[in-house]
């Protein structure tokens, strides 16, 4: 969702609330995309503070569906965001505009930057149940869900000359 902050800007300490909704199905990111399960719509408070300042608050919380490390079933992760940002334009114009992904000239892109706030949010190890089973390594059975009977017993590598030495002396 856009919101113009021209008119804000040009009028000093007027504060402005705009609802706004989440427009994103799915966070995009580099090591996947996880779909949004749950939003909702939430109030957006702007505030020109002045000389071309315009703080930005709000509250809300999304719900993303991420695979669980173990057995990949999707785990909803519920996130929840508190933002309070105070943007200098002029300093934005000047230093760092390419820094600012979420403002394209006077229009904020609310859903850039709820972006922007989740991904350092998001877990780094998802489980579904602490007792997460995971997949067979041999036929990639969910085993949390049915046993498979496959042979899982790894072998260490360190013993492999002196089992094979058992192997050849094995009585028939």
């Amino acid at each position: 969702m856009l919101i113009q902050l021209s008119k804000l800007l040009s009028m000093p300490n007027h504060e402005q609330t705009v609802e706004c909704s989440l427009d994103m199905d799915e966070l995009v990111l580099k090591r996947g995309s996880y779909p949004v399960l749950e939003k909702s719509s939430f109030p957006v408070v702007l505030r020109n503070e002045g000389k071309r300042t315009v703080s930005i608050a709000f509250e809300t919380s999304i719900t993303v569906g991420m695979p669980c490390d173990r057995c990949l079933t999707e785990v909803p992760e519920k996130i929840r965001l508190n933002v309070y940002k105070a943007l200098d334009f002029d300093d934005i114009e000047e230093t760092c505009k390419d820094q600012v992904s979420f403002l394209d000239g006077s229009s904020l892109d609310v859903d850039e930057l709820i972006l922007e706030e989740v991904i350092p949010l998001l877990p780094t190890k998802v489980l579904c149940d602490e007792d997460c089973r995971g997949l067979c390594p041999v036929c990639g059975a969910n085993l949390n869900k049915e046993e498979c009977g496959c042979d899982r017993t790894v072998q260490d590598p360190r013993m492999a000359a002196i089992q094979d030495i058992f192997k050849n002396f094995k009585e028939v």
